[in-house]
């Protein structure tokens, strides 16, 4: 008998391993995707205030020089901006891929 329920017992814990690891999986995903999307979103607020602090230092300058200063602005934020995207959509599919 302690046997039969020692087997039983062992049959049910193995059964339910892999739905223990799966949700684990799944929440390891998640927390993957949830914290990416945090980076993304900090990274293109750093962004425009990186934009935003330069587009001032450009008032300092006048005329051909200040637009040069502010197109410069433009495409750094531009990339940064790019670069972040880049980086959330290639986490997000990492998230995807550990489920």
């Amino acid at each position: 008998m302690n046997k039969l329920l020692t087997l039983l017992t062992a049959c049910l814990f193995a059964a339910t391993a892999p739905a223990f690891a799966a949700d684990a999986a799944k929440q390891d995903a998640k927390a993957h995707k949830e914290m990416a999307e945090g980076d993304y979103k900090a990274a293109k607020e750093k962004a425009e205030g990186d934009e935003k602090a330069a587009k001032e230092a450009c008032k300092k300058l006048s005329g051909a020089d200040e637009r040069a200063c502010k197109k410069d602005a433009d495409a750094a934020a531009k990339k940064a901006k790019a670069d972040a995207k880049a980086q959330y959509d290639h986490a997000k599919a990492d998230a995807k891929a550990m489920k």
